[in-house]
């Protein structure tokens, strides 16, 4: 079986089991069953919370700018990231409240805005090996530029994440993995944050192979801390504090 196949072949047994699983994920997406304070609140006022923030309208507006400078373009790019999951991190950084960040794979630059709004004094290290593809990048991020330390070396930028931390809870978003060596860097890395009791939020866990074996990692690594996924979208809340708990939702 060729990889195009394999892959279109893991999608469809990824929707069939989304389907299988909607209600008891239905469910526990308004709570039920839900026995964690912290995960019950989490689920309901981040996860799942439906109010608008203020942040909504700043948000959809750089998307569809984005959208529309991709449409014009003359060669092919990877999606867009949707509406609702750009309002995810920012409900995420908005509730964890992070004042350093490690990006790994740009999204045109949406997330990491997404993120830095929240907080004037945010700071994203930003590892994307193929920026000079998207210029469009360089327009979102401007009123941030100051605020953002960017890399081509996946390494390079590890390293000089974890010298900056002084002390701060690691928060980590994982858009993809631009190079072919980066699954064998994260993997190993990924198992480190969690024993550091980090946050780390994975994005397109569904149409990706190497994504999803990343997040494989992180379920089978670890004795502590929660997880929380829609079989596309997942979180790592790695406190040792909490039990060791795996939550499947709709959200």
């Amino acid at each position: 079986m060729g990889g195009d196949e394999a892959t279109l072949t893991s999608a469809r047994m990824g929707v069939i089991k989304r389907y299988r699983t909607a209600w008891s994920r239905f469910r526990r997406s308004h709570g039920f069953g839900i026995h964690s304070p912290f995960a019950f609140r989490f689920v309901l006022d981040v996860l799942c919370e439906r109010l608008p923030y203020y942040a909504y309208a700043y948000i959809d507006g750089l998307r569809q700018a984005v959208v529309d400078a991709v449409r014009t373009g003359f060669w092919n790019h990877p999606r867009v990231i949707s509406a609702k999951n750009a309002k995810m991190l920012f409900r995420l950084a908005n509730y964890f409240n992070p004042r350093s960040i490690l990006q790994v794979g740009t999204s045109y630059g949406v997330s990491s805005a997404c993120m830095m709004v929240v907080n004037s004094n945010s700071r994203v290290w930003l590892y994307e090996p193929h920026l000079d593809r998207y210029p469009v990048v360089g327009r979102v991020l401007q009123p941030f530029l100051e605020r953002v330390e960017a890399y081509n070396d996946l390494a390079v930028a590890l390293n000089d994440y974890d010298a900056a931390l002084d002390g701060d809870e690691p928060f980590v978003l994982i858009n993809d993995l631009p190079e072919d060596d980066d699954l064998r860097v994260m993997t190993d890395k990924v198992r480190e944050l969690i024993d550091r009791e980090a946050i780390i939020v994975m994005r397109n866990l569904s149409r990706s192979e190497a994504m999803r074996a990343l997040w494989d990692v992180c379920r089978e690594y670890g004795s502590h801390g929660q997880l929380f996924t829609n079989d596309n979208l997942g979180v790592i809340v790695a406190r040792r504090k909490l039990q060791r708990e795996e939550f499947s939702l709709w959200f």
